[in-house]
């Protein structure tokens, strides 16, 4: 079963949707008929659905729109574009859209891409994790150069298979903070920040490594240079600061950053 947003401006279509989706006894979070109407939406729901069914034709804001406005609040939100509009889907795709499914769409193209999305859901996840852990194996804390390199084969390996597309905008210090925290969370981390003015202070308190494996420094090293990956894609000149560990003794893991 699969938790499901709908978004279409046809009354008619959100009603074959409720009737369909019925028969496999997948869950409807919410429904919007515009662009505008579902980034709002998905903003304020508190339990976000596994899977958008996203239409492109609306009115006031379209769905490539809204999947762009959605993925900065969640680059791990699968959304599948259903429309008439081939190109548009095409594109969509280029975006991060996980799927698409041409209008006029039979019940079994539906039941099967939400099928595909939610084990490629759980891929998705697992494969990160993986490259992240094998990397940090090859991490060498007193080889610079080898912490460089693999600091960018972080960001290009797996940072950039984290996010959805191609950022399209210079994110803001606010949705670096998000993006890094559901990344770190995908670890089986408790990760949360707090934003004052241009210093942003991450915090950690559970560290699913140390439980894992016991005390390791290439963990936190590989934290302090994911963070650093994070914040470079503000553009703007930082300084981070490690305060506190888990694997050091502390109570939490601290990461301050300030940004000029």
């Amino acid at each position: 079963m699969a938790t499901l947003m709908l978004v279409d401006d046809e009354t008619s279509i959100l009603e074959v949707y409720r009737n369909i989706l019925e028969i496999k006894d997948h869950e409807i979070l919410a429904e919007a008929r515009d662009g505008d109407e579902a980034v709002l939406a998905y903003s304020q729901l508190n339990r976000k659905p596994d899977i958008i069914l996203m239409d492109h034709r609306m009115p006031r804001s379209n769905g490539i729109n809204a999947m762009k406005s959605i993925h900065v609040l969640n680059p791990l939100q699968c959304i599948i574009f259903v429309t008439a509009d081939y190109e548009a889907a095409k594109f969509a795709m280029t975006l991060g859209a996980h799927s698409f499914i041409m209008k006029p769409f039979r019940m079994d193209a539906l039941f099967n891409s939400i099928e595909v999305a939610l084990s490629d859901i759980d891929r998705k996840k697992s494969l990160i994790r993986e490259s992240f852990l094998a990397l940090v194996t090859r991490l060498n804390i007193d080889n610079k150069k080898n912490v460089n390199e693999i600091s960018e084969r972080l960001e290009k390996e797996v940072i950039d298979k984290f996010l959805p597309g191609p950022v399209q905008e210079t994110p803001t210090i606010e949705t670096l903070a998000n993006w890094l925290c559901m990344f770190f969370n995908i670890m089986g981390m408790e990760f949360s920040y707090e934003i004052d003015g241009d210093k942003v202070t991450v915090s950690n308190t559970k560290c699913a490594w140390l439980e894992a494996i016991g005390k390791n420094p290439l963990f936190c090293l590989s934290a302090r240079c994911t963070i650093s990956r994070f914040a470079m894609k503000t553009g703007r000149k930082f300084n981070l600061e490690h305060e506190n560990s888990i694997m050091g003794g502390d109570k939490i893991c601290l990461f301050k950053l300030y940004f000029e």
